[in-house]
């Protein structure tokens, strides 16, 4: 089974990965700025800022996880049909001889539009033939 995420959730990771390069990225180059003496309050505000980061990506973590469940208890998943029986064939002629039209035989009988409209031509080469 595919699991498929909604746009906005994988908009959401990339966001968060993107937000995490550019905090590597900053360090690193706050790094390459600091003079060798003031290494320890260096180390200091990175290890700050690394704890800062990590919270932060857990606390959108926790929030991408809960919009997800939100998002799929939402949407149900649509019922299985059955094939097509002889019974709506029936009434899908019966319905087209007294005169209703292909897009409110679908309607009243609950088919696809297309399917009743293929049904009508099926049975009138038949006739045609027969």
């Amino acid at each position: 089974m595919m699991l498929t995420l909604p746009l906005w959730a994988v908009y959401t990771a990339l966001g968060v990965e993107a937000l995490g390069l550019l905090a590597a990225l900053f360090l690193f180059l706050s790094l390459k700025r600091q003079p060798a003496g003031g290494a320890r309050e260096g180390k200091d505000e990175i290890e700050c800022m690394r704890e800062n980061l990590e919270s932060r990506l857990e606390s959108l973590d926790t929030r991408l996880r809960a919009a997800e469940d939100r998002s799929t208890a939402l949407v149900p998943p649509a019922p299985l049909r059955s094939g097509f029986n002889l019974n709506k064939r029936t009434q899908v002629l019966r319905l087209s001889r007294q005169g209703e039209k292909p897009a409110g035989i679908a309607a009243a009988l609950q088919l696809p539009r297309a399917e009743v409209e293929l049904l009508l031509r099926v049975e009138e080469l038949a006739a045609a033939n027969g």
